[in-house]
């Protein structure tokens, strides 16, 4: 069955046996009954809890060295950690689920309007929704307190879109307005099945002996809209619950995972291969030691004690699960929660940034996950919308050619504009100034004058282009025109900004649109009413890229007026009557779009009335489908849409946003490319990149607009060589792509080819593109270039399976709706905010959840290699080298806060400089932070670290310490030694890792050591905690020998550390060393500065300052300039005199002419201090 069918009303008496869903909803994931069972399998897929639980198993086996609590206690604690989180989510979404299912609405049962929950509305059943109610239900109206049954339906929480949606009953249902009529309402009613499609609806309405009626969206109230402007509608239900197109629009968005995380899983892997070595060497050594010393070391009667038995081989076996069991903390169990604790955090700092908080529309930048913190650190291709994403999405109509007559020409019509800067290219990419704004509203008196001229033929084609325009719209007026003085006042709601920038030219112009009804539209010429029945409107979509309106004039005559893109109308004049303007406008068109300007076409038709009857049927029969009616209906649009008379074309200027030249600036000097993904005609596409600073005078254009597949592919071949020349000359070049070649560019056998030569661009601008070919060039690069991450950004429902493919999907809050931000990971106001949360946000968070992940496995590392190491001194024994109380709390209390807090505040250099020097963002440079050769040398390092930790006590100590009674010291002594030594090196180690300090830092690490004495000292004064540990503290912390030890191990184990600091900051600096040492210097000499304030210096003394050290600067760059090997083009000292290179050398040890030798030298670094573009840049 392909469609859903019933009879209104619908009487079923069993209420079991209704054939369709209820009206209840349920968001929840949980029940008092299933929770525990459901959440522990959620939480047990983790790889890491899961291995845990199988610990925690083992421990619980008679040959466990440890008691169960000690994973017991930490994995109870994660768990219980994220049920609490998710418990306290779920009861949210059950009290939201309740208190939405009882919600009252007025629904007409028993011949009379009774409030009814929502829960209990069924299908067919007539219900009765006042203004400002949510509905209820997917409503089909029948009628409303307006006569013409017009309401006007507020959308926000589907589409996101803030303008208000006009709907409309037919005609043959406004009678069933009160209880009697409803009473004897009974009807046929067929529609299609449910579906998501929240901008189309297909169905149709029989009455008793009438003919078949067509239903669209436009008679649709669907579920979650709100009701405005409208005292009541009464409608019948046709979809509840999750049949609703709200609820078939709320699938979860595609799972996203970082790809740090996705690399965290290897690197798990090969930690537990080591602990299954570290098992293995153990379990083989066990048997061994037991095989060769069990009659030496008969006294350990260990057959008796353990009862196992005495087969090598499963000695073998329980020595291995047992060096398992006490080494299991290696995998650190807490990372997970780690985490989630420092990507919340991060999300909540996005959130809370006032420099990317839009004061004009009060709209905060949105982290709305929490997942992707770290891949907006790493993103090295961006692909964009333009149109409200690039632009401001505000239109104002320009200027217009008709009948090859341009008009409007530097003049503003209908709105306001802000014209760029025409002006020579290299001009323009120095200053990038704008021209003041014209704020003048007035009309071009050229084009006033032919209107009214005697020669009829232009007079006529301005009327017709005029009248075209203020009638070929679905614009509707929100206010009242008897409660206005003039028509200037009226108020327009677009569906579009291009149709409302259109209407209000019209009216500017004396063509004034006053109204509509569902039959006719009224606009005012010059003071003179007119009306026009409306016959017929073909919608605008996607596909079709053109609206008609098929009108009758009040003369009687059958019109079809058209506006759409140029090919598309072209490609539908009368080419037997060929026009001798249209190539003029083509030619005109051009020019329009190379300016910048968006462009449309409008042309006419006369239908005669026999014509018209003969299509409308077709026409009708079509609307009736309720499957495939879309398609049969731009079917049978075709057939009128033909032989079309050319009017002219107009020209929309829409604004630049603020600070877009700037962010694709320093975007692009971050190493990432910019894909610009864009509706528009290849000439304003070209304009409006040179605008934004995406395309410069240096870069080759390469063109591919050919719409013939051999063409396409000699275009393509010539393309490549081309590309393959400038590279090896390093010139500069940027694709432009038109939506017709990406047919053929995007096809199984050509994608690779296609994205080769767009790999060896600096920017790609693709014109003419639908939605579908936006996400398929996303994942054509995210899935075929190696190590790729994907941003896309947009601000349109059109730009939401963009962002869904992308690795991180963004959202601008602009005009065009919500849509895209409701289906982004991020959200932002305007473009250049863009810049701050990849430089900024993304790189430190990167950085900082790196940080915590290495640091997490380095300190788990070190401390489980020492039981290996142990294992040696203890027979294999397995016996553990600490007490178990203190492996257990080992993460919990003396080394999770101090990263934790690392990885919530750290930063190597200030916000200022990540946006000073966007060349620190370098998406292959922070991935060798997480690459397998730097995870090893952490590894590494914490093997060595636990081979120093171990030995140095044992072998400085000896039996050097006797207890108080003339006994030799216990093996709990070595223990408090080595894990003292431990909790030291471990915190130091963040301490030499932090490079921004706050208290919080200095707390948690010098709180963490402190915590230890303080702990060890409460369990040495308890012979009821621990019998082992009773007067340890004593024996161990009143020995000097023990302190010396201590200290030989901190400095042997943390001294290659600083040593290799030192020399790599020195000698092999990378780009952030050197921007840390010019902040210093910044803040040296602001600290001068505010020091001779304080003293009550005259200004004098200050610029004697600054002029010292400008000429000391100078000095030492003009001391470089004279050497021939720095004498390149990468040093410009044009502009070197503004304070933010004061002293650009990095230490005092170190000279700048020797700084930058050494920078120098290094092939793949070179020095750019060039402050005309960025200041003081770091490029690569």
């Amino acid at each position: 069955m392909d469609q859903r069918e019933f009879n209104i009303p619908l009487i079923i008496e069993d209420p079991k046996l209704f054939p369709f869903c209820d009206n209840s909803i349920k968001s929840s994931h949980y029940t008092a009954m299933n929770f525990v069972p459901k959440t522990l399998f959620e939480q047990f897929r983790r790889i890491a809890n899961f291995y845990f639980l199988i610990v925690v198993i083992l421990e619980y086996l008679p040959f466990s060295p440890l008691t169960p609590t000690v994973s017991l206690a930490p994995l109870v604690i994660v768990l219980s950690i994220t049920a609490a989180r998710e418990a306290y989510e779920d009861y949210q979404r059950h009290k939201s689920d309740n208190e939405i299912n009882n919600r009252k609405v007025l629904v007409f049962r028993n011949n009379e309007w009774l409030p009814i929950a929502w829960k209990e509305i069924k299908v067919s059943d007539f219900v009765k929704v006042q203004e400002n109610e949510f509905l209820p239900v997917d409503l089909l109206l029948l009628s409303s307190s307006n006569n013409n049954g017009i309401c006007y339906i507020d959308t926000r929480n589907l589409d996101g879109e803030t303008n208000l949606k006009i709907k409309q009953a037919i005609p043959e249902t406004l009678q069933y307005s009160n209880t009697d009529k409803l009473q004897d309402f009974y009807a046929e009613f067929a529609s299609e099945l449910p579906n998501n499609n929240i901008n189309g609806f297909d169905g149709n309405i029989t009455f008793e002996n009438q003919e078949k009626l067509s239903l669209n969206q436009n008679q649709l109230l669907l579920r979650g809209s709100t009701l405005k402007n409208t005292k009541w509608v009464i409608g019948f239900v046709v979809f509840t619950g999750k049949d609703t197109k709200l609820f078939q629009n709320s699938k979860e968005a595609p799972s996203k995972r970082s790809s740090v995380e996705i690399q965290l899983n290897p690197r798990l892997v090969t930690l537990f291969f080591f602990l299954m070595c570290i098992g293995t060497v153990g379990g083989i050594m066990s048997a061994r030691w037991e095989k060769d010393w069990k009659k030496k070391a008969w006294y350990i009667a260990i057959d008796k004690e353990s009862g196992i038995s005495q087969n090598i081989v499963v000695r073998g076996i329980v020595g291995f699960f047992s060096f398992v069991i006490v080494s299991n903390v290696i995998v650190p169990i807490s990372l997970y929660v780690s985490l989630e604790v420092v990507k919340f955090t991060q999300s909540w700092f996005i959130n809370k940034d006032m420099k990317m908080y839009h004061m004009e529309t009060d709209t905060p930048a949105k982290a709305r996950t929490s997942n992707l913190t770290e891949e907006i650190g790493c993103i090295n291709h961006v692909f964009s919308d333009k149109t409200g994403t690039l632009t401001c999405n505000i239109m104002n109509f320009v200027k217009c050619s008709i009948n090859g007559e341009i008009y409007g020409d530097d003049q503003i019509i209908g709105g306001e504009i802000n014209d760029l800067n025409r002006i020579e290219n290299n001009e323009k990419e120095k200053n990038q100034e704008k021209r003041k704004e014209k704020k003048k509203k007035f009309s071009d008196k050229n084009l006033l004058n032919d209107l009214h001229k005697s020669d009829e033929i232009q007079s006529n084609y301005i009327h017709e282009f005029l009248l075209t325009m203020s009638l070929c719209h679905t614009v509707i007026i929100e206010n009242n025109l008897e409660e206005i003085d003039n028509y200037s006042e009226i108020q327009y709601q677009a569906a579009s900004p291009d149709e409302g920038a259109l209407v209000n030219a019209t009216r500017e112009l004396g063509y004034t649109f006053i109204g509509r009804t569902p039959k006719t539209i009224t606009i005012d010429i010059e003071g003179e009413r007119k009306t026009y029945e409306l016959l017929n409107i073909l919608e605008f979509n996607s596909s079709r890229k053109r609206m008609s309106v098929i009108v009758k004039d009040p003369e009687g005559q059958i019109i079809l007026l058209m506006k759409g893109a140029d090919d598309t109308i072209y490609e539908r004049l009368d080419q037997k009557n060929k026009q001798l303007n249209s190539d003029i406008i083509h030619n005109q068109i051009e020019s329009f779009a190379s300016e910048g300007l968006r462009t449309l076409c409008f042309a006419k038709k006369n239908i005669s009335e026999e014509d018209y009857n003969e299509w409308n049927k077709l026409f009708h029969k079509a609307n009736t489908l309720t499957v495939d009616r879309k398609k049969n209906v731009e079917m049978v649009c075709e057939q009128i849409e033909n032989e079309l008379f050319l009017i002219g074309a107009s020209a929309i200027e829409d604004k630049l946003q603020k600070g877009v030249p700037q962010a694709i600036s320093s975007l692009s000097l971050a190493g990432i490319k910019i894909w610009v993904l864009t509706g528009d005609k290849r000439g304003t596409a070209i304009n409006i990149g040179h605008s934004c600073s995406l395309l410069t005078n240096e870069m080759e254009l390469i063109n591919i607009t050919s719409d013939i597949l051999e063409e396409y592919l000699i275009e393509m071949e010539n393309a490549n060589e081309t590309a393959f020349q400038n590279n090896k000359q390093y010139q500069p070049m940027a694709l432009i792509i038109s939506g017709k070649a990406l047919r053929f560019a995007l096809t199984e056998n050509q994608k690779l080819t296609f994205l080769k030569l767009a790999q060896r661009c600096q920017a790609v601008i693709c014109c003419r593109v639908s939605p579908i070919q936006k996400s398929q060039i996303v994942e054509l690069v995210r899935h075929n270039v190696k190590n790729s991450t994907t941003l896309a950004i947009g601000d349109g429902a059109n730009d939401v399976s963009m962002i869904q493919a992308a690795h991180v999907g963004v959202g601008i809050s602009g005009n065009e709706g919500m849509q895209a931000v409701n289906s982004s990971d991020y959200s932002i106001a305007q473009f250049r905010f863009l810049s701050r949360l990849l430089l900024v946000h993304g790189r430190w968070c990167y950085k900082r959840v790196i940080k915590v992940i290495l640091y997490s496995f380095y300190k788990n590392v070190a401390f489980s290699f020492m039981q290996i190491l142990f294992g040696h001194f203890s027979g294999w024994s397995a016996q553990t080298l600490f007490p178990a109380f203190l492996i257990s709390t080992y993460n919990l209390f003396f080394t999770s806060l101090p990263i934790l807090i690392v990885g919530i505040f750290d930063q190597d250099i200030s916000d200022e400089s990540e946006e000073k020097y966007p060349q620190l963002y370098s998406c292959d440079n922070q991935k060798d932070d997480f690459s397998f050769k730097g995870y090893w040398i952490w590894i590494i390092e914490g093997v060595f670290h636990a081979c120093v930790m171990f030995f140095i006590p044992i072998l400085i100590i000896g039996t050097n310490i006797v207890r108080h009674d003339g006994k030799p010291t216990a093996f709990w002594v070595y223990s408090i030694i080595i894990y003292t030594s431990v909790v030291f090196v471990v915190n130091l180690k963040v301490a030499i890792e932090t490079t921004y300090w706050t208290w919080m830092h200095h707390f948690t690490i010098w709180g963490s050591i402190i915590f230890w004495f303080l702990l060890i000292s409460i369990f040495s004064n308890s012979l009821k905690l621990s019998s082992d540990l009773h007067s340890i503290a004593k024996e161990v912390y009143t020995h000097p020998i023990c302190w010396i030890s201590l200290l030989l191990v901190v400095f042997i184990c943390l001294l290659p550390d600083i040593a290799w600091k030192y020399i790599r900051r020195n000698y092999f600096p990378k780009d952030f060393h050197i921007i840390q040492e010019i902040e210093k210097k910044k803040a040296k000499y602001q600290k001068k500065i505010k020091n001779l304030k304080n003293l009550n210096f005259s200004n004098s003394v200050e610029e004697h300052l600054l002029n010292s050290e400008q000429e000391e600067k100078f000095s030492k760059i003009s001391k470089m300039k004279g050497d021939n090997k720095y004498n390149d083009n990468n040093w410009d000292i044009s502009q070197e005199s503004e304070l933010s290179i004061l002293e650009a050398h990095f230490s005092s040890d170190v000279d700048l002419k020797e700084g930058l030798k050494k920078r120098k030298n290094n092939k793949n670094k070179t020095i750019v201090l060039n402050s005309s573009d960025s200041s003081d840049l770091f490029e690569n």
